[in-house]
């Protein structure tokens, strides 16, 4: 009757030992993944990050024909662009710093916890 319940905790230690395991190996899999293709987007195909559902070019009024609102207009879609290249490498390095740090916990986390259910003894 005693070796019952401790065959049921084996059991229970078993799988969550496996199933961390797996959500660890998970994280460092799909972290990898996106850090290669932020990588390969950033250095390699540099035209796939372009943004092609940006605003037009010109969002200046065609009415508006004096130097000054057309030098303001010009002004402003350059701060604009500026704006948003800054946006974007923002985004790429949170999504960078995102990654990398789940490779640094899951690598471990999943090496723990695999290595510690294929030993036999401890169950």
């Amino acid at each position: 009757m005693d070796t019952q319940p401790t065959n049921k905790l084996a059991l229970i230690k078993t799988i969550y030992f496996y199933l961390v395991s797996f959500v660890a190996l998970m994280m460092v899999t799909f972290a990898t993944a996106n850090l290669i293709n932020v990588l390969l987007k950033s250095y390699v195909f540099t035209l796939a990050d372009q943004d092609y559902y940006a605003m037009p070019a010109s969002i200046c009024a065609p009415e508006k024909s004096d130097a000054t609102s057309t030098a303001e207009c010009v002004k402003n879609e350059k701060i604009n662009q500026e704006q948003s290249e800054k946006s974007r490498k923002a985004q790429k390095q949170r999504d960078l710093v995102n990654d990398i740090s789940m490779i640094v916990v899951g690598i471990p986390l999943f090496a723990f916890h695999w290595n510690y259910a294929r030993k036999k003894e401890n169950f």
